[in-house]
């Protein structure tokens, strides 16, 4: 007889955050028996917490969810699965969470609860026997309870087939164990102060398909009962070449009823330009030839690899019938070429106007909740003129705190600004230049660079003077507080870019083992410049390597000899262009985007590349 047990991801409730996660996990990973419902117990908490503000979600199949039904005891939350599942199909794992569990004011929360959970099928009856098959667990109540901030294989597309690095982050956790797919512990970490971000870094040799270590890893973050759970990615990929690879596998079941599914396919818009929560962000538009029952408006997906992507959604409250569904998280058509950032806490920031239209010039930024999908507008200071085809990243201001940093960009008439401005969230900042040569420019490269010492700068190069203006080909960097030009090789000259037409430009800072650990031979890959040159409109691809970083001397290394992929034949006749261009998980990530007419684009696919064992 099939056993089913409720494994804790997240078990305990703090004052600072209220939410717990569970997973619940069948002794026999091939059961087909069909699932229809999840009631999840939690009774003994029935006039403690505020059942108003609690959010049940699962993630993955899609379900929808009732706190507190009719005819069901108070404490009770009931999900529907849209179609039926089972544990086969579910890969053995169905996680739930409960978010914003708080108490009602003048109560109090016991230190622990117990959680039961049952599930049932199609005619509403418990499936197995209910309680016999069925192993519960315990909510526990703490000040303060052990986080996972961070937790990945860095990378997994790696040219190195056999050692991996691990790398996480924990707070509050006096014991950090980490398992194999198998279950075996493959290294512990006992922390000298909880109370302090514990971070971890080492390198695992992995054993041959089938043996010990094998991915996914589990890091199980302790103190005492209380636990909270993380895990990697399951497969490693080794590419063997730092040939560019289309990735245009955006697709997703989506149940219609109880018995059927219908796969939807999306295509990518744009990137997001930051990772967050260790993942690569996108936005995305779902194929017009195929049928579906979402809506046709922008959505953000993400991916913990680059290879396995997911749908972004948040719960929503129907307050007409009560029940919470997850809702995909949408945006406005007209955001879609904004640059985009993660910035703040759990927020999408469109900044300015669009990347490639010069029609849509703008000096305000959008923010979208990630939570809610609520969207706010905040106003930027008179003196920061509209603009478009400017360069967003996020950076540190003077006192250490990231900011939203705006760079150059062109006006509504096409000209050329040179200002550069941040915002720390609730005010703006005109940065000075200092340079009175300091160019004025629009569509061209920016990036952040992170050095072996963890010193970060501000890059930008390449670009037009003006929109249809004569190209530039220089490079600057942002150190010290200040604007300084990039060198060559032996400081003899400014290092600047090739003769060819430079068509499009980007940069990103890609993670490698070349450049965090230390190299007596001086040769750190620092950064990869993606580039679309000549009237062909090829895809380049450089190293930008330190060679005197003291005094800012650097060279090309160019990536040769490698197949470059084919953009869309309506490039061909098109000569505006935007790359945004990401380092993540050991790769480079570039989306081309052509403008064709007023509110019209052409976009490439996702193209990545590996480029340096």
């Amino acid at each position: 007889m099939d056993k089913y047990s409720l494994k804790a991801i997240d078990n305990t409730i703090s004052d600072t955050n209220a939410d717990v996660s569970f997973a619940i996990v069948c002794s026999n990973p091939d059961s087909t028996t069909q699932i229809k419902y999840l009631e999840v117990d939690l009774q003994s908490l029935a006039n403690i917490v505020d059942w108003d503000r609690i959010r049940p979600v699962i993630t993955s199949p899609a379900a929808n969810c009732i706190v507190n039904p009719t005819g069901s005891p108070k404490g009770t939350i009931r999900f529907t699965f849209i179609a039926q599942t089972n544990f086969k199909a579910c890969k053995n794992w169905i996680q739930f969470k409960i978010a914003s569990v708080q108490k009602i004011q003048g109560q109090q929360l016991p230190p622990s609860a117990p959680i039961l959970f049952k599930l049932k099928n199609v005619s509403d009856k418990p499936i197995g026997n209910y309680p016999d098959d069925y192993a519960f667990s315990t909510i526990l109540v703490a000040a303060k309870k052990p986080i996972i901030r961070s937790c990945r294989i860095n990378p997994s597309i790696t040219r190195e087939s056999t050692d991996i690095t691990i790398t996480y982050e924990t707070l509050n956790a006096s014991i950090c164990e980490l398992k194999d797919k198998s279950g075996q512990i493959v290294n512990t970490q006992t922390v000298a102060d909880k109370t302090k971000p514990f971070r971890f870094s080492g390198k695992i040799h992995l054993g041959s398909v089938g043996t010990f270590p094998a991915p996914p890893f589990y890091l199980h973050a302790r103190d005492g009962a209380m636990e909270a759970q993380d895990n990697t990615v399951a497969d490693i990929k080794v590419p063997a070449s730092p040939d560019w690879i289309v990735m245009d596998n955006f697709s997703r079941s989506v149940p219609v009823n109880d018995d059927k599914y219908i796969t939807e396919q999306s295509t990518v818009l744009d990137l997001v330009q930051n990772e967050a929560d260790d993942m690569i962000w996108a936005i995305m538009q779902k194929k017009a030839d195929l049928p579906s029952a979402t809506t046709g408006l922008p959505c953000i997906w993400k991916s913990p690899d680059g290879l396995n992507w997911m749908l972004h959604t948040y719960s929503a409250l129907d307050s007409k019938d009560n029940v919470i569904s997850p809702v995909e998280l949408t945006i406005p058509l007209e955001l879609v070429h904004c640059p985009c950032v993660h910035f703040g806490a759990e927020e999408l920031f469109f900044v300015g106007g669009s990347k490639v239209d010069i029609n849509l010039c703008r000096n305000t930024i959008t923010a979208v909740n990630l939570n809610t999908g609520g969207i706010r507008h905040i106003s930027a200071p008179d003196a920061m003129k509209p603009r478009a085809m400017h360069a967003c990243i996020i950076y540190p201001d003077p006192q250490g705190n990231n900011n939203i940093w705006v760079i150059g960009g062109a006006d509504k008439n096409g000209n050329g600004l040179n200002d550069v401005w941040r915002f720390d969230g609730i005010n703006w900042t005109a940065v000075p230049t200092g340079h009175t040569d300091f160019p004025k420019r629009c569509q061209f490269a920016a990036t952040v660079q992170t050095d072996i010492k963890g010193a970060q700068s501000i890059w930008i190069g390449g670009g037009a003077a003006r929109y249809n203006g004569s190209t530039l080909n220089d490079l600057w960097m942002y150190k010290g507080n200040s604007w300084i030009k990039v060198r060559n090789g032996n400081g003899t000259a400014d290092l600047n870019y090739g003769d060819d037409w430079l068509t499009a430009a980007s940069m990103c800072y890609v993670r490698t083992a070349k450049n965090t650990n230390p190299d007596p031979s001086n040769t750190y890959r620092y950064m990869l410049s993606n580039d679309i040159t000549g009237d062909k409109k090829q895809l380049q691809c450089s190293w930008i390597v330190g060679v005197d970083t003291g005094n800012n001397y650097y060279k090309w290394i160019p990536l040769a000899g490698i197949n470059k992929p084919e953009l869309p034949p309506i490039f061909d006749n098109l000569r505006s262009f935007a790359m945004t261009s990401i380092g993540f998980n050991g790769c480079a990530w570039t989306v081309v985007i052509a403008y064709i007419t007023k509110g019209h684009t052409a976009v490439s696919s996702l193209y990545y590349s590996c480029p340096i064992p």
